[in-house]
C-alpha cells in the first residue's frame, strides 16, 4: 500500500513538472534572452551557415534536432518555408525539447536519489524540489542549454551510483556514467563539476580505507576495485573520447576546422573576457544561494483599459527566479549536512564505525561544493544560472535533512518538516507568474520584488 502511494505521488510530481514546463510554452515571444544564440546556432547547422560559439557543440546539436523534428510534424509547414530565418521559427520548435529534458530531469533526480540513499521518501522529496525550483522551471521553458547540462550530469551520477552500489567493479554502468559525464562536458565545460564527483568520491574513500585499514562495508556503497586500471581508463578515456567525438559533426561542417584554434578561442573567452562595463545581471558566486540577483529574461508592459475608464498597467515578465524558500533552506541544509558529515568522520576515526549515511552525505557535499566553489576562481562575469548544478545537490541535502527529521519523535522535528514544505509550496505559488510569464498588474509585480536587487 505504501509502495503504491509512493508511485502515485511520483506520477503526480512528474505530471506537475510537465505542466509547469509545457504550460503555454509558445505564448512568450521568441528570441527571449539568449535565445538569440542557441536556437540560431542550431538553425545554422541545418542551413549550413558557419558560426562561432564559446561552448562545445552538443547544446547546438540538440537545438538542431529540436527544430528539425518539430517541422516534421503534420501540423507545421516545412522548415524551408521559414527561409532558415530565426525570426520566422515558431518558438515552440526550439523550446519543446528543453521542456521535455526539464521534465525528465525531475525523474532522473528521483532515480539518482534512490541509488544514493535507499528511501523512496527521500527520493520523492528530491523530485518534488526539482519539480518546483523556479530556475529549473524557467530554463526548461526557454531555448537555452543549461538544462541539458544538468540532465546529462545527473544521468552520469545515476549510473556512477549504480556501478558502485552493485559492486564489485561493474564496467557496464561505469562506461554509461562516463559517457553521460562526457556529454555534460560537451554541452558546457562546467560539466566537469559533475564528472569530478566520481574521482573525488573514490579518492576520498580510498584515503579513509588506508588510514583505518578499513573498507566500505556491505551496508553501504561498494568501492572495491575502483582504483584498478580498468576503472582509471574508464574514468579518463571515455569522457574524453565522448567529448572529442561530439566535435566530429562540427569538424565536418566547417571548412578548415581546427580543434586547437576552436579551444583557444573558447578558453580566451572564458578566461580573459572581462567586460569594461559590468553586465547588469551579473552576480558574485557567493551570493547565489541567497539569490540576491535574479536575472530578467523577458519584460513587456501593456496598458489595459478598464470598464471604469481607468488605465491599468500590466507587466509580462520572466525572471530566472529560484524558489526563495527552497534556495535558502537548501543552502542551510548543506551547512547542517556538512556538520553531520564531520560528526560521522569523527566517529569513524574514533570508534572505527563507518555509518551507511557517510557515503550519501559525502557524495552530496562533493557534488555541491565541487560545482559551486570553483566559480570563485573565475574572473569573467558570472550569473545565477551557473549555480544550477550545485543547487541540485543542495536540494538533495535538504531532502536528506527533512527525511532524517521524520525519523525523530520530537514535535519540533515534525514542525520543521511541515513548515519547510509549506514554505516551498507557498513560495512556488506566490512567484509563479515570474517563472511562467503570466501577465500581472504592475502593483503585483512590484509586490513580488522584495529587494531592489531583484528588479
Amino acid at each position: 500500500m505504501i509502495r503504491a502511494l509512493d508511485n502515485y505521488l511520483l506520477i503526480l510530481i512528474i505530471i506537475a513538472a510537465a505542466g509547469l514546463r509545457f504550460f503555454q510554452l509558445s505564448a512568450l515571444p521568441g528570441l527571449t534572452f539568449d535565445e538569440i544564440f542557441y536556437p540560431q546556432f542550431g538553425l545554422n547547422y541545418l542551413s549550413g551557415d558557419s558560426f562561432t560559439s564559446v561552448h562545445p557543440p552538443l547544446g547546438a546539436y540538440l537545438m538542431s534536432v529540436s527544430i528539425y523534428l518539430y517541422y516534421l510534424m503534420p501540423w507545421t509547414d516545412s522548415l524551408l518555408s521559414t527561409g532558415f530565418e530565426l525570426s520566422n521559427l515558431d518558438p515552440l520548435s526550439y523550446r519543446w525539447l528543453t521542456a521535455l529534458a526539464g521534465t525528465g530531469l525531475v525523474y532522473i533526480a528521483y532515480k539518482t536519489s534512490i541509488e544514493l540513499f535507499d528511501s523512496q521518501h527521500f527520493a520523492l522529496l528530491v523530485a518534488f524540489f526539482f519539480c518546483l525550483d523556479g530556475a529549473f522551471v524557467v530554463d526548461s521553458r526557454i531555448g537555452l542549454i543549461n538544462i541539458y547540462l544538468c540532465l546529462f550530469g545527473f544521468l552520469g551520477l545515476l549510473f556512477f551510483l549504480k556501478g558502485i552500489k552493485r559492486g564489485p567493479f561493474n564496467s557496464r554502468y561505469f562506461i554509461l556514467a562516463m559517457v553521460f559525464f562526457g556529454l555534460a562536458i560537451s554541452v558546457k565545460w562546467n560539466g566537469l563539476g559533475f564528472w569530478g564527483v566520481a574521482p573525488a568520491t573514490v579518492l576520498w574513500f580510498w584515503v579513509l580505507s588506508k588510514l583505518k585499514s578499513h573498507h566500505i562495508d556491505s551496508s553501504s556503497l561498494h568501492f572495491n576495485d575502483l582504483t584498478s586500471v580498468p576503472y582509471m581508463i574508464f574514468l579518463l578515456f571515455v569522457p574524453t573520447a565522448v567529448y572529442l567525438l561530439a566535435w566530429v559533426p562540427e569538424s565536418l561542417a566547417v571548412e578548415g576546422f581546427s580543434y586547437l584554434d576552436q579551444h583557444r578561442y573558447m578558453a580566451g573567452f572564458h578566461v580573459n573576457n572581462i567586460e569594461e562595463t559590468p553586465h547588469p545581471y551579473q552576480s558574485a558566486w557567493y551570493s547565489w544561494p541567497f539569490m540576491l540577483r535574479p536575472m530578467a529574461y523577458y519584460f513587456s508592459s501593456d496598458q489595459l483599459s478598464l470598464p471604469t475608464g481607468d488605465i491599468q498597467t500590466m507587466f509580462t515578465a520572466v525572471h530566472l527566479f529560484p524558489n526563495p524558500a527552497l534556495s535558502i533552506l537548501s543552502f542551510a541544509a548543506v551547512v547542517v549536512l556538512s556538520g553531520y558529515g564531520l560528526q560521522l568522520l569523527y566517529r569513524f576515526f574514533k570508534e572505527g564505525y563507518l555509518s551507511p549515511d557517510l557515503t550519501a552525505v559525502t557524495i552530496i557535499l562533493i557534488g555541491f561544493y565541487g560545482n559551486w566553489l570553483p566559480w570563485a576562481l573565475v574572473s569573467r562575469s558570472l550569473y545565477l544560472y551557473h549555480y544550477q548544478p550545485a543547487s541540485g545537490f543542495a536540494f538533495m541535502a535538504l531532502a536528506l535533512i527533512l527525511f532524517k527529521l521524520t525519523q525523530r519523535r520530537e514535535k519540533f522535528a515534525e514542525w520543521i518538516y511541515r513548515v519547510s514544505l509549506i514554505l516551498v509550496m507557498a513560495a512556488t505559488i506566490y512567484w509563479l507568474p515570474l517563472q511562467l510569464g503570466i501577465q500581472i498588474d504592475a502593483q503585483r509585480f512590484y509586490q513580488m520584488m522584495w529587494f531592489d536587487s531583484w528588479i
